[in-house]
């Protein structure tokens, strides 16, 4: 048998040599031609028969067709009907969607402003070390669990009045009290004014809280109470209504007695004078978000509360509540669900729609807190119904004591606590991880090793978001168009590389999606080829893969891709940008320069080291 003949030299900037017939070989493996379509999802204008919401058709339901498209994420085809987010008051509207120097700077402080006319505070550790060189987009990040506070009615003598305490004074004393504020200097004092009146005129809070104080009026100055302002999860329980002071059977102010009562979630509870800790207002509370997100909702309008009923289930006589199950909304005999949960609140609410307010979409910084504040929630009464709920997940309580018993017999069980198993149906617990790491090994040893790595990076510049975005917005602006993108152009591309082989023929795949320190999404692939498909040799590996910057006289498109999206930023003391997020220990922890390499190597792992020719051209990045 006679050897192959020698490959012919390979000339600096020419694409790799390919077999003759190239029409053979996948799509993703043969030159670049600049005619091929780039993916466009349309135009947003499909609207969802059932709640009006805006959508990309390819966001349709996969068993539903073109002419007749059906929507599970907006309102799950018709299951959730929620009342129309309230217009916000004018002067509230002018500031969001004003093109002037005074709106602008509203929004760019939109946050401070919310939390200086806040009703609560919130509790949570803000990680703010992402945003402090001043490159790329602004981002609110959080560690740990999310909470809001309430404080006492009155602030302690001496101190300085705060959040829902300042809605007691006279408008020009509290404005006073919230422009003395260190956090605020550099709000513009006609704009918090403004607000302040804005709020004291629309936000049913002010006068609930004007309300308790008069009826703790006559009281010692010394006198001690708790108030509590209810709830009453029975009344108008699909369609509920605005709350005001005066309805009574809607939000009440009440004095039980000297503030020893219990009270459940259905209270947001005020001690009248200081002395108790920061009161945890409940997230099954309704009136947990107007509290805090004033500008979100200045009318008050309510929020998610667990006793509301999904479209399609017959109005009936209210349950009483679960006390020792706060949060058991769904888990009722029956076997089909018919209350709203929060995740399908909060997914209603971050849809655009016919004939309603936009006012939420336009608050930049505040809606980024808002989404991270909702997802905290959720996530936490999961775990909290967890909790009261491991009885029903077949965890059983006692296995804990038995196993620290038998690894020290001396143990005093005083000291142990009640253990709370999280089940592997929870995204990111333990049990969760491990099973699919199981389930990823388990396919990489059926299909003898994986043969791609691929990472997809949300771009903010995507067509199908620079459209959609409101006047004077940045893709940073709107996180809920950026993650619709990223997720429908991620099933499109998985569908090309599986469905429609563009690389070649796949068995299998295993992906994550993770958030970047600047909160761009991106997704993690392994894929796994068919035999046939594999890449064995150095000049299959150059026919897919390529670290080059192609020709950029003859391919000047797949140029200034490669340029704009794919260059790695250089980074370090070398490149006079030694705070770049890469940088760990003085060293760029992506290994960048990577070394120059004459020839793909494929090693005996069957790593490719990707060819690096120096060609002694330089490239301006930026």
């Amino acid at each position: 048998m006679q050897p192959p003949a020698p490959l012919p030299p390979v000339q600096p900037n020419e694409p790799p040599p390919l077999p003759n017939n190239t029409h053979a070989l996948p799509q993703a493996r043969q030159p670049f031609n600049k005619n091929w379509p780039v993916h466009y999802l349309g135009k947003m204008d499909v609207i969802c028969r059932s709640c009006g919401a805006f959508h990309w058709m390819s966001e349709r339901l996969v068993n539903s067709s073109n002419r007749n498209p059906l929507f599970g994420m907006c309102c799950t085809s018709g299951k959730i009907k929620l009342p129309k987010l309230a217009d916000p008051p004018g002067e509230i509207l002018n500031l969001l969607s004003g093109q002037d120097h005074i709106a602008k700077k509203f929004r760019e402080n939109i946050r401070k402003y919310n939390n200086a006319l806040a009703m609560t505070s919130l509790g949570c550790k803000v990680d703010d070390s992402v945003n402090h060189n001043g490159a790329g987009p602004w981002v609110f990040k959080v560690h740990g669990q999310l909470s809001h506070k309430a404080g006492s009615l009155l602030p302690n003598e001496g101190q300085t009045p705060l959040y829902s305490q300042l809605y007691i004074y006279d408008g020009s004393e509290a404005l006073n009290y919230r422009m003395s504020h260190a956090a605020n200097h550099d709000l513009d004092r006609g704009t918090m004014q403004t607000l302040q009146d804005t709020l004291h005129n629309h936000h049913p809070g002010v006068a609930m809280y004007k309300q308790a104080l008069e009826l703790t009026a006559n009281m010692p100055p010394e006198h001690q109470c708790k108030i509590a302002l209810r709830f009453d999860e029975r009344t108008d329980r699909r369609r509920y209504n605005l709350p005001a002071a005066s309805a009574a059977n809607e939000i009440a102010v009440i004095i039980p007695g000297d503030g020893d009562q219990p009270q459940d979630c259905r209270d947001i509870v005020l001690y009248r004078r200081h002395g108790e800790p920061l009161q945890y207002i409940s997230e099954m509370h309704p009136m947990y978000l107007p509290f805090h997100y004033v500008l979100l909702f200045p009318t008050g309008q309510l929020g998610w509360h667990r006793k509301m009923l999904h479209a399609d289930v017959p109005e009936g006589p209210a349950q009483a509540a679960d006390d020792e199950n706060p949060v058991n909304n769904n888990e009722e005999v029956s076997r089909k669900r018919k209350y709203v949960t929060q995740m399908e609140w909060f997914c209603y609410r971050l849809f655009p729609r016919v004939d309603e307010s936009l006012h939420l979409f336009m608050s930049g910084k505040l809606l980024q807190e808002f989404i991270v504040d909702a997802w905290a929630i959720t996530e936490q009464s999961r775990l909290t119904w967890i909790k009261f709920n491991q009885s029903k997940l077949r965890i059983y309580h006692r296995q804990g004591i038995a196993d620290a018993l038998a690894a020290d017999p001396t143990v005093d069980t005083a000291d142990l606590g009640h253990r709370i198993i999280l089940p592997s149906s929870f995204s990111g617990s333990t049990r969760n991880m491990i099973q699919h790491c199981q389930d990823a090994l388990a396919i990489n040893r059926y299909y003898h090793g994986a043969d791609l790595f691929l990472t997809a990076t949300a771009n903010p510049n995507w067509k199908e978001i620079k459209e959609n975005l409101l006047p004077g917005q940045k893709s940073s602006d709107r996180p809920d168009l950026i993650v619709r993108v990223f997720h429908a152009k991620m099933k499109e591309m998985i569908s090309d590389i599986h469905k429609n082989g563009i690389m070649g023929r796949t068995v299998a795949r295993v992906w994550t999606i993770e958030f970047q320190k600047r909160g761009l999404p991106h997704m993690h692939m392994i894929i796994f080829f068919h035999p046939d498909s594999k890449l064995r040799t150095p000049e299959e590996v150059d026919s897919l893969l390529s670290a080059e910057f192609p020709d950029e006289e003859t391919q000047p498109e797949l140029f200034e891709l490669v340029k704009s999206v794919m260059v790695h930023t250089p980074c370090g003391n070398d490149h006079n940008n030694p705070n770049a997020p890469c940088i760990v220990d003085e060293k760029c922890s992506k290994n960048f320069p990577k070394q120059f390499q004459d020839q793909t190597v494929v090693t005996t792992d069957s790593y490719a080291r990707l060819r690096r020719r120096d060609t002694g051209k330089k490239v301006k990045i930026g």
